[in-house]
C-alpha cells in the first residue's frame, strides 16, 4: 500500500494511504496524526484531483 505524506502547517504528521484504485480514482485513508490520538478518515478522490495534490506538492510519495 502506498503511503503519502500530506503537507501541513502543524507539527503532527499526516498521511495518505491508497487503499483501492479505480478506473475513476482512490479510495484513500487519510490519518491525521495527534499527540494523543489519530483521526482517521477514509474516502474516495477523483484520479484528477490526486493528480492534482501530487503534481503541486500537497501530497508527496514515502519511500518504501
Amino acid at each position: 500500500m502506498k503511503q503519502f505524506a500530506i503537507r501541513s502547517e502543524g507539527p503532527d504528521p499526516s498521511l495518505l494511504e491508497l487503499i483501492k484504485e479505480t478506473e475513476g480514482g482512490f479510495y484513500v485513508r487519510i490519518v491525521h496524526r495527534h499527540e494523543d490520538w489519530d483521526d482517521v478518515k477514509e474516502d474516495f478522490l477523483s484520479r484528477d484531483l490526486f493528480d492534482t495534490c501530487l503534481r503541486t506538492g500537497y501530497i508527496a510519495e514515502l519511500s518504501a
